[in-house]
């Protein structure tokens, strides 16, 4: 069967009849799962965060509105997708690893926070509850390389060990080893495969400018009656018009200065896009490493993000993003975080108050900024 993604080609009348041929996985059959020792890893992870916090190094903020489409299928109008409304938002663009000794060892691993205003009901963080703000948290990458707390803490104890360890080809024997083993500690059956691959795979992560990449969700979501991974992707005809590629001198300094000349000159589009939950064999929670295939389920978009043209080359811009706190977990019980990985992600987000904005949760989009960019073409 061929699937026709939202809004591209063909007729609504024809998606909707390739749709109502899917069966998709239901959250009311989900049931949550914790490894043994989840306690205690998550509890070492938070010391380490509490001694040693470090946060993965700001590229930029900059200003957006998210707008939900209308005449969705039921299956993806769920949540604060279920109408046609506009958000006021901004999204911040950050190194994708800022915990784990970032830029060793690893390609152009990137992140992009997107932070919405004027969102109804009641956040899951306990700061700010009624903020109105919902957060989405996603990497430049379809897979994680981590599944469980404990695999989490063992991979920080071997990054300690990049780049120097990988020179030697026995002690890179080695370091792979310990990798899919779990130190020894694992049973053949056991081993990390699936982890491996998708940590390999982010040495082939091209350096590009900042607005070119995909991001997905490190982790399934609850969507509404379903479950499903988010995706954003550059709209076409933003993807096209990207003159700018990262800049010379370090990642930070490269990255940063691709963003600011494309933000400088024009206009950016990205499409805000769900894939659902099959059966969770193919489709699984627990299982970040493995990617959702789109023959089984294809990316929908559910909103589109216009990114206007903006100047954001000032200092006050980078303090404004390193003061832009972004966890799954500002979410709504319709997009309650799912699995391990991303409950380890809650944990540490309460211990890691570096960077949270004095005050608490900002209520818009100015307050937030502050000073931090200069648009003429920008209003509400």
């Amino acid at each position: 069967m061929s699937f026709l993604p939202w809004g591209t080609r063909g007729s609504s009348r024809l998606v909707r009849a390739e749709w109502t041929r899917m069966t998709y996985y239901k959250f009311a059959d989900y049931w949550p799962i914790l490894s043994d020792g989840f306690a205690e890893s998550r509890d070492r992870l938070v010391k380490n965060v509490a001694a040693h916090s470090v946060r993965a190094s700001s590229y930029g903020l900059v200003r957006a509105s998210v707008d939900v489409v209308a005449g969705l299928p039921d299956e993806y109008a769920q949540g604060i997708y279920a109408q046609p409304h506009t958000f006021p938002a901004v999204l911040r663009f950050s190194d994708g690893l800022g915990r784990i000794r970032p830029g060793v060892g690893f390609g152009a691993v990137c992140g992009v926070g997107v932070k919405m205003f004027d969102v109804p009901g009641r956040s899951l963080t306990k700061d700010g509850p009624d903020a109105g703000t919902f957060d989405l948290e996603l990497i430049n990458s379809p897979t994680f390389f981590c599944n469980t707390a404990r695999d989490y803490v063992a991979f920080e104890a071997l990054c300690a060990e990049l780049p120097e360890v990988l020179l030697a080809e026995a002690d890179r024997r080695d370091w792979f080893y310990r990798f899919v083993t779990g130190d020894g500690t694992l049973p053949r059956g056991d081993w990390l495969w699936d982890e491996l691959f998708s940590f390999v795979t982010l040495e082939s992560i091209p350096h590009k400018n900042l607005l070119s990449y995909d991001y997905w969700s490190i982790g399934a979501l609850r969507h509404g009656d379903y479950i499903a991974k988010v995706r954003l992707r550059p709209a076409e005809v933003s993807s096209r018009s990207v003159d700018h590629e990262a800049g010379t001198g370090t990642a930070a300094e490269s990255f940063r200065a691709g963003l600011v000349e494309e933000a400088g000159e024009r206009e950016h589009r990205f499409d805000l896009q769900v894939q659902l939950a099959v059966a969770l064999s193919r489709t699984p929670v627990h299982n970040t490493s493995k990617r959702w295939s789109e023959q089984d389920s294809p990316f929908v978009t559910v909103a589109r993000i216009l990114v206007p043209r903006q100047d954001i080359s000032m200092d006050a811009n980078l303090v404004s993003a390193d003061a832009t706190m972004i966890t799954p977990w500002r979410s709504r019980e319709e997009h309650r975080p799912l699995g391990e990985i991303m409950e380890l992600g809650r944990s540490v987000c309460v211990h890691d108050q570096f960077g949270c904005p004095k005050g608490g949760e900002p209520g818009n989009v100015e307050e937030l900024m502050g000073c931090g960019s200069r648009s003429s073409e920008w209003s509400w």
